[in-house]
């Protein structure tokens, strides 16, 4: 669905029943024919994507979806419309002027709420008037809308504003600078044997981690076997330890209680994912029982092989701690299979090979699907016994 390219672009998904006016509600949002247009309905069968310059936002990229009906809300061409919606940054929903809403349409506002996509709503058709009941019922559900006639062009200079103004930044999501204040001290704790270790994956998430941080804040980068001895020295308590997570069980005695603690692993997931969503997975983790399916999901598009990690320490782990026959079941590439239904927890790789917007997308399929999922990093830390500690010092998981 994401096209090479485009991925870190921010993708607008416009939805909504057939025959509304979607097609033509985008080709005037950016003053060109991008969508065919005419009115037979279900003219468009398939999500297609473009790419365009939304003036003056930026480059975006447009999913135009097929209509969603009553009748057809289970078949196929719904759910790849539902799949777009989980690839979306943002969503238009277009209704039509003359109608209430109907099931499909509530629905649809229930589903944008619940994978997190902000939306704007457009009551397209006013030229035949409005319908006193749906603005009563939008109202109730307490939405924004505009009314517009994307066939007389009136309103939509006032929509594409408010649009404009709502769409997500496209800032990245920082791995630590959002949680740590200014002259906060952080204890950065590396391996005993870092310059042994193969690859530069460990090192390139220190410096990144350090860049953030700055010079505002104290960084203190002890190895391992330094750290008690570092922690005793220092007149108070530092405001957080960031450790490796395949040191953290031999270190987490050296580190007093009331010491925030996280990994380096669990930045990254929280930068790249949601912390929350995978902690709400754990709970899962602890529920499962003989015979469930759990799909373990890697993100780049190589084959898997039979040692690879998701395939013998994930399953081999995640069996000893649950004493269940569990079925597993592998994926990897171009996304998460479309028997989603089937599985009991999804557990997917931190996503290195993989953009976080497509990432995030995932984490929303499952979602929507009711599908709990967790990544390697917040499930390793569970297993290690340090969960929920290493995600505590942040504030989206403190309700989870």
């Amino acid at each position: 669905m994401i096209k090479a390219g485009e991925a870190e672009k921010l993708h607008i998904a416009i939805i909504g029943r057939k025959n509304v006016g979607k097609s033509l509600l985008i080709n005037r949002i950016v003053s060109q024919e991008l969508f065919i247009v005419n009115d037979i309905p279900g003219t468009t069968s398939e999500p297609l994507s473009k790419a365009v310059e939304l003036l003056p936002y930026g480059p975006v990229v447009i999913i135009d979806t097929a209509g969603i009906d009553d009748d057809e809300f289970d078949n196929s061409k719904i759910n790849k419309t539902m799949k777009a919606i989980s690839y979306a940054d943002f969503a238009i929903l277009v209704l039509d002027a003359r109608e209430e809403l109907d099931k499909t349409e509530t629905e649809l506002i229930t589903y944008l709420r619940k994978i997190d996509v902000p939306f704007l709503i457009a009551v397209n058709k006013i030229e035949f008037g409005v319908n006193p009941q749906l603005l009563i019922e939008l109202e109730a559900l307490e939405v924004t809308h505009f009314e517009v006639s994307c066939k007389e062009n009136v309103g939509i200079e006032n929509f594409k504003k408010k649009l404009i103004h709502l769409l997500p930044s496209d800032e990245a999501t920082p791995l630590i600078k959002d949680y740590i204040g200014k002259g906060d001290v952080v204890v950065l704790v590396i391996p005993n044997n870092l310059d042994e270790l193969p690859g530069q994956v460990f090192k390139t998430q220190l410096q990144d981690i350090q860049k953030e941080l700055g010079r505002d804040t104290m960084n203190i980068v002890v190895k391992e076997n330094e750290l008690a001895g570092t922690l005793r020295k220092l007149k108070n308590p530092p405001d957080l330890v960031i450790a490796d997570s395949k040191a953290i069980g031999r270190i987490i005695n050296d580190i007093p209680d009331k010491v925030k603690l996280t990994t380096y692993a669990i930045l990254i997931a929280r930068q790249r994912g949601n912390l929350a969503e995978y902690a709400k997975g754990i709970k899962k983790v602890k529920e499962l029982e003989n015979g469930d399916k759990v799909l373990i999901s890697e993100g780049c598009e190589s084959h898997l092989q039979e040692f690879d990690f998701g395939k013998m320490k994930i399953q081999e782990w995640l069996t000893i701690n649950s004493k269940n026959i569990l079925q597993f079941h592998f994926s990897n590439g171009c996304g998460l299979p479309d028997n989603l239904p089937d599985y009991k927890l999804i557990i997917h790789c931190d996503g290195c090979s993989i953009s976080p917007k497509i990432m995030r997308s995932r984490i929303r399929q499952a979602k929507l699907m009711n599908i709990p999922i967790v990544n390697y990093s917040v499930l390793i830390s569970y297993l290690n016994g340090v969960f929920p500690r290493t995600i505590l010092p942040f504030k989206e998981t403190i309700s989870v």
